[in-house]
């Protein structure tokens, strides 16, 4: 398996890989268009774990957006395809993203807001910010104080 950017023409396939867990009543169409015409998503970078050059798991990526500073990202929207689901995809997929920002760029935190529960990220070293909070943190520098999480996380 490979951690990779996603590409535009895999969009689709990524937003439906959430649907289940996002889509609510909607009707997959509709859904589907409310992922594509999202601003939020928009914003950020999109990557996936492949298997056999398909992604089955996928995340996006924030670098400034949501009061992110300089040394922070966020990530959010982690999705696994169903039949890949509880194979390690998703912790594979995060691992390879802490990976990335810790190795190849200035970011020393990384944000995710927790929609599930908790003990799943922290087995990655997610901290909450908060005992009261779904919003949970990675630092790889010890000498940064967190006072307020970013305004989306």
């Amino acid at each position: 398996m490979q951690f990779r950017q996603a590409t535009e023409s895999e969009m689709d396939a990524l937003y439906m890989m959430g649907f289940d867990a996002w889509g609510g009543k909607m009707p997959q169409a509709e859904y589907l268009a409310a992922c594509q015409s999202s601003r939020k998503y928009a914003k950020g970078e999109w990557y996936v774990l492949e298997d056999k050059g398909m992604p089955v798991a996928s995340l996006i990526l924030y670098r400034h957006q949501f009061g992110l500073e300089d040394g922070q990202a966020g990530i959010g929207s982690i999705a696994t395809s169903p039949a890949y689901r509880r194979q390690g995809c998703a912790s594979r997929l995060i691992l390879g993203m802490l990976r990335h920002l810790f190795s190849t760029t200035a970011t020393t935190t990384v944000f995710l807001h927790s929609d599930i529960d908790t003990a799943f990220y922290e087995q990655l070293g997610f901290e909450r910010v908060s005992r009261e909070s779904h919003c949970m943190f990675i630092n790889r520098s010890t000498d940064i104080t967190l006072c307020t999480s970013p305004s989306y996380f």
